[in-house]
């Protein structure tokens, strides 16, 4: 009691905690930050409306450690971009309209910027520009999360981007890596158009949602390498029109209505992916020259040599999802018996069909670890149990 007693007085004669002014700033012009300068916002809040709230110019410029809120408004940027090695360091946006545009810019560093959005313009704009970098993105509710335009050599690293249009949008970029992308919860998760040389690896991208609800994308891209990513719950896992020499490997796409969908996608390379529980696996129209080896179907698979792969072929014939594309009553009939026997029976045209020449065996063995002695001793058990069962017959 005594210590109790002396716990009160310290908290009854403590110091009141001097609680910092969070009302916002309003501004109403720009404040630019010019080569060199570094504007340190020290968690401070500003607001703006029509025009940004900051803007960079010159080389080398430095905005960190800012809170940004826009009027419901505003459709410009709050923070704009222009030059050559500017950065954006832990900056907070509640955007109405862009978050952050960059704009013939070379070398731009966002690291950890953090917008949510009224889902009518995008997080982050890159336009005409070279060798971005944007590091540990935080998007919420915008149109696109990332909307990258022409350029080249731009890096995503660990970008959470939710509830919006497109996660990741590119338009005829090249030279582009997405490293660990968190995609969920948006109606497509990245879509890649028009560009050459995109990688995508060590992504979680799932349950997208929406009539599309697509995980990946990619329409007329070339060279596009999607490297072990989770790819699940999504309508379709991932879609490829028009692409050329597309590597997609040592990926898992699970739990999807359609894991792949290909469509005129010529000179692919399908190998080590798991592409087993979906509902349907594969499918694919046109698709021609493509290389396609030890994946997981999740089909029969007989490995007779013991190297891991399967001397069945697996091969996809969309005859199902063909039909019930065209009469959306069948759905309710997949896995059904005598449409899996009509399925074998009438085999679609090869333009519609992909082959998987040696898919990943999934064997079953039964070896037996014991020793002579053991093998002798089971032999006698089931020497007694056979003698006393016949003795029980004949009582």
């Amino acid at each position: 009691m005594r210590r109790l007693g002396w716990l009160l007085v310290l908290w009854f004669f403590a110091p009141t905690a001097v609680h910092a002014d969070t009302g916002a700033v309003p501004l109403e012009a720009p404040i630019v930050i010019q080569s060199n300068e570094t504007f340190n916002g020290e968690g401070k809040r500003f607001s703006s409306c029509e025009r940004p709230a900051f803007q960079l110019e010159g080389t080398g410029a430095v905005l960190e450690n800012v809170e940004i809120e826009q009027c419901d408004q505003a459709r410009g940027p709050a923070v704009f971009i222009v030059g050559l090695g500017h950065q954006v360091i832990d900056v907070t946006i509640e955007a109405a309209g862009t978050g952050i545009a960059v704009e013939d810019s070379y070398g731009v560093r966002l690291i950890r910027p953090n917008v949510t959005g009224k889902g009518r313009e995008d997080g982050i704009t890159v336009h005409d520009s070279g060798v971005t970098v944007i590091k540990g993105a935080i998007i919420d509710h915008v149109r696109d999360g990332i909307y990258i335009e022409n350029g080249t050599g731009h890096e995503l690293v660990r970008p959470l981007v939710t509830n919006s249009r497109y996660g990741i949008h590119l338009m005829f970029p090249t030279d582009v890596s997405i490293m660990s992308p968190n995609l969920h919860h948006n109606e497509t998760g990245a879509m890649v158009m028009g560009t050459e040389r995109v990688r995508i690896e060590n992504g979680q991208i799932y349950d997208q949602v929406g009539a599309s609800g697509m995980g990946l994308m990619l329409f007329e891209a070339v060279e596009t390498s999607i490297r072990a990513n989770a790819i699940y719950g999504n309508r379709v896992g991932i879609y490829a029109e028009k692409s050329e020499w597309t590597a997609i490997h040592d990926n898992g796409v699970n739990g999807n209505d359609i894991g792949l969908r290909l469509k005129r996608a010529n000179g692919m390379t399908l190998t080590g992916n798991d592409v087993t529980n979906n509902r349907y696996p594969v499918v694919s129209f046109e698709a021609a020259d493509n290389v396609i080896v030890g994946n997981d179907w999740g089909g029969q698979t007989l490995d007779l040599t013991r190297d891991g792969q399967s001397e069945i072929p697996y091969r996809a014939d969309p005859y199902l999802f063909l039909l019930a594309d065209s009469y959306e009553a069948f759905e309710l009939l997949y896995g059904a018996p005598g449409l899996t026997v009509l399925e074998r029976v009438l085999r679609s045209p090869d333009d519609v069909t992909l082959t998987d020449v040696s898919p990943r065996a999934t064997s079953f063995e039964l070896e037996w670890q014991g020793t002579v002695g053991a093998t002798v001793l089971s032999g006698l058990l089931i020497l007694l149990w056979r003698f006393g069962r016949k003795q029980d017959d004949y009582l």
